[in-house]
């Protein structure tokens, strides 16, 4: 094992951490911010007053989508940079062993994660679909949907891997190497996963207790996965096709990013998809396991710290 075990001492307490976390917030709240700052001094400008803006409802501005899309995405490319450099001075450590504690980024796998959770994504929407096709509306705007492919493919991939460096990585190493426990590297960075995201739109839509259950399921499967296969490459690849998935393929109202999404959910209700995406994730799992051979009982073994296994 390498993910944790090869985490470097090198200025390892719990405040360095704290620190990075700080600094990138910082970051991405202000060089990341430029294009949502550029949007506001047009709206200002046109408008002759400052917009109110809360968290997802850029596109009420009434700007392109595209524009504000692109706009909510670029604080996480920012970020991502910001951290990469921030956790190398700091702690020496390089972007790949907070992968995977190794100098080897396992592309095959992130390309795998992409692969099965968009099979089953598309099998859920099939079933969805022709069980209510009443609630899709199909809106096909040519221009607009292909200059979203674009971004979404440019700007996703590194949305969805910047919380995966952020959680799965950087963080379940620093809980890892202070508790010496999986369960914990497993847990505790779910749950923050979770509280990161209460501020969405969803939250306020349909509830914390609702949403918190889908973010907090989403964050103990992708630890799962990550212990289990001793890296966030698997994490990374299904996070990010399963955002890119409702970006440009499903959108509803209350989503945190309106876009030019090919179809739109007139009536959702997030408690009626929380039994089928607990089945969906433990399909993925299982198939995960069976193809890398997971011995699942590593998650009980107690993590030597700075041992190679």
């Amino acid at each position: 094992m390498n993910h944790f075990e090869n985490v470097t001492s090198k200025r390892n307490k719990w405040y360095w951490y704290l620190l990075v976390l700080i600094l990138c917030f910082a970051i991405s709240n202000t060089i990341g911010a430029i294009p949502l700052y550029m949007l506001i001094i047009v709206y200002r400008i046109s408008h002759g007053t400052l917009p109110i803006i809360s968290s997802g409802n850029l596109g009420a501005l009434g700007f392109n989508l595209n524009l504000t899309f692109v706009a909510e995405v670029f604080p996480f490319v920012i970020t991502l940079i910001a951290v990469i450099l921030l956790i190398m001075l700091i702690h020496g450590r390089s972007w790949k062993e907070v992968i995977n504690g190794t100098n080897r980024v396992r592309w095959s796998r992130f390309f795998f994660g992409c692969l099965i959770w968009g099979i089953i994504s598309l099998i859920l929407f099939v079933i969805s679909y022709f069980s209510d096709p009443e609630v899709f509306t199909f809106r096909f705007d040519p221009v607009n949907f292909f200059i979203l492919l674009i971004i979404a493919l440019l700007f996703v991939p590194f949305q969805a891997s910047t919380e995966e460096f952020l959680f799965r990585g950087y963080i379940a190493q620093g809980v890892a190497s202070w508790t010496k426990s999986r369960w914990c590297a497993l847990i505790i960075p779910a749950i923050i996963f979770g509280l990161m995201h209460s501020i969405n739109p969803e939250v306020r839509e349909y509830g914390l207790c609702i949403m918190m259950s889908h973010y907090i399921f989403f964050g103990l499967m992708f630890s799962f996965m990550s212990i289990m296969d001793d890296g966030i490459e698997l994490a990374m690849g299904v996070h990010t096709v399963n955002n890119l998935f409702g970006t440009t393929f499903v959108t509803y109202k209350a989503s945190a990013l309106q876009t030019y999404a090919l179809f739109e959910l007139t009536e959702f209700n997030p408690a009626d998809d929380i039994i089928p995406f607990i089945i969906s994730g433990i399909a993925l799992v299982a198939i995960c396991a069976y193809k890398y051979k997971w011995n699942l009982r590593i998650i009980n073994r107690k993590i030597e710290y700075g041992v190679q296994l």
